[in-house]
């Protein structure tokens, strides 16, 4: 798909919006900014290719890769099923189930390890960012009583990168009818006689409207319309059905009528899964698309201004959102062209964002350790330690954010442990891993180039100073030539002055 069809349908912001399109040649620092905020590790090599061009042509390039780079390859245990372990015989229950839950901790930790390596290696792309997104949107976490095998994770967590940027109304929707959904909101269980409300109320309170847009009645008949629909987490479940696919169970159905929102849901005449997907499933989500459009819009819009502009929840610019939300609406719910709209803006290059969101542990450890050779699993516990971790967030609203980042605990631990990672490398590795940037041999423009890139915010002479002083460690900048060909005296340097600038507030910014 090329450029043109990619865009052709979308529309674009009315003449009225306060996003008006920023069209100078972007700077470093602005091209730095940009790939900050939607990618996941940004790097030298890209982000001087794209100096000079504009934002719009950006992030063309940031939305079409998204839908072209090839997806990752999937686990190698991605279809790997298990026996419900409590319905063999007594005397090997125990055994069994000691063995499901082992393969569900590893298994979900080796996909955690796996998704990070996307993130890193997926460039010039928006994709694995907007995965973030949802997966902190549409919230689901494997570690709860039941068991929540690592294969359904990975189906939710392969609906978010197919649709990350598609329409908000088809991420709903599978949403809705996804196996570790169905498990982690006790839709597993609903039935017509004793309908579960919990995803029925999630659906309206955190994913779609919010508070104040719908009735405790409209819960209870969204439950109703979700009676009957199961996933098998086990191979013995259902024979008939594959492991993890979502299935319907006509019996446990309601087929009445349901008043949602204002709006009637006929009677199932015929109650199978496809009737039953299409008439009542679809158009629930079609009812809150509609009726609750304006809530709906608004209620996204500010989840993305949040994420990808500035997380404070008390410094939300409302006109903007509101702009957002109407391009949101005036799309029918795509999310590219809103998105588009507000990375290409001028308020989105406003001086005062650059260098003002908090960023995420995933954010700070994907891309800090993308620069050097760390071990999958020691990644995994820092992040997660930090206070995110992958496929776990807290609780079904998701990781709160902003100031939540950071405290006295989990500050100076990060700061311990990325310094651990920097001293870990090899001199040699440290001293060739300089070559990337403008001239290595140049200690002035080298202590310049790093800070540009870890920092979010372009480094002052007085700290281009002090971190050279680290590397020439009192010779003159002339000898950095020759302290370079010498691995063991200028790695040692490398390390002391990229520890030293982890322990910079604008490292931990972005």
């Amino acid at each position: 798909m090329n450029r043109a069809q990619f865009f052709k349908n979308f529309k674009n912001p009315t003449a009225t919006t306060l996003l008006d399109t920023y069209n100078s040649p972007l700077t470093l620092p602005e091209v730095l900014h940009l790939l900050r905020r939607t990618t996941m590790a940004p790097d030298w090599k890209t982000a001087q290719s794209l100096v000079g061009k504009t934002a719009s042509t950006i992030v063309d390039l940031l939305l079409q890769n998204a839908l072209k780079n090839p997806k990752p390859s999937p686990p190698l245990w991605v279809n790997d099923t298990v026996k419900f372990p409590w319905r063999l015989p007594a005397a090997e229950q125990q055994k069994a189930s000691d063995a499901v839950y082992k393969k569900l901790y590893e298994e979900n930790l080796d996909l955690k390890n796996w998704w990070a390596n996307a993130m890193n290696a997926d460039k010039l792309s928006m994709r694995e960012k907007m995965t973030l997104f949802w997966h902190g949107h549409f919230t689901t976490k494997y570690a709860i009583d039941e068991i929540m095998m690592a294969q359904a994770m990975y189906r939710q967590n392969d609906i978010f990168r197919t649709h990350a940027l598609g329409n908000f109304r088809t991420i709903a929707e599978k949403i809705s009818l996804d196996c570790a959904m169905l498990m982690f909101l006790d839709g597993n269980g609903s039935t017509k006689v004793k309908p579960n409300e919990n995803y029925s109320r999630e659906l309206l309170e955190l994913y779609t409207t919010g508070i104040g847009y719908y009735t405790e009645k409209d819960v209870q008949e969204g439950a109703r319309v979700f009676t009957g629909w199961k996933a098998n987490m086990f191979s013995d479940d259902n024979p008939a059905i594959n492991t993890y696919t979502p299935y319907f169970k006509a019996n446990d159905h309601d087929t009445g009528s349901k008043i949602y929102l204002g709006l009637t849901i006929p009677a199932t005449e015929k109650n199978d899964e496809t009737s039953v997907k299409t008439n009542e499933v679809h158009k629930l989500i079609d009812i809150i698309l509609t009726q609750r459009a304006d809530a709906t819009a608004m209620f996204l819009a500010e989840k993305f201004y949040k994420f990808f502009v500035y997380s404070n929840p008390t410094a939300i610019n409302k006109e903007i959102v509101a702009d957002m939300a109407k391009i949101l609406k005036e799309n029918k719910f795509e999310v590219a062209p809103v998105l588009k709209a507000l990375f290409t803006s001028k308020y989105f290059f406003d001086k005062k964002f650059i260098g003002a969101q908090i960023k995420a542990p995933a954010e700070t450890i994907v891309n800090f350790t993308g620069h050097f050779d760390i071990k999958a699993d020691w990644k995994h516990w820092v992040m997660s330690t930090m206070g995110q971790e992958l496929l776990n967030p807290p609780n079904v609203a998701g990781w709160p954010g902003y100031r939540n980042w950071v405290d006295t605990r989990t500050f100076p631990f990060g700061v311990q442990q990325m310094g651990y990672f920097v001293w870990n490398q090899t001199d040699e590795y440290m001293v060739t891993w300089t070559k990337q940037f403008s001239d290595a041999n140049d200690v002035k423009l080298l202590t310049r180039d790093v800070l540009t890139l870890f920092l979010a915010k372009t480094p002052t002479a007085a700290l281009i100073d002090k971190f050279q002083n680290i590397l020439l460690s009192g010779a003159p900048d002339y000898e950095w030539p020759e302290i370079l060909k010498k691995p063991n005296v200028a790695g040692l340097r490398l390390k002391l002055m990229i520890i030293d600038m982890i322990k910079n507030p604008n490292f931990h910014l972005s």
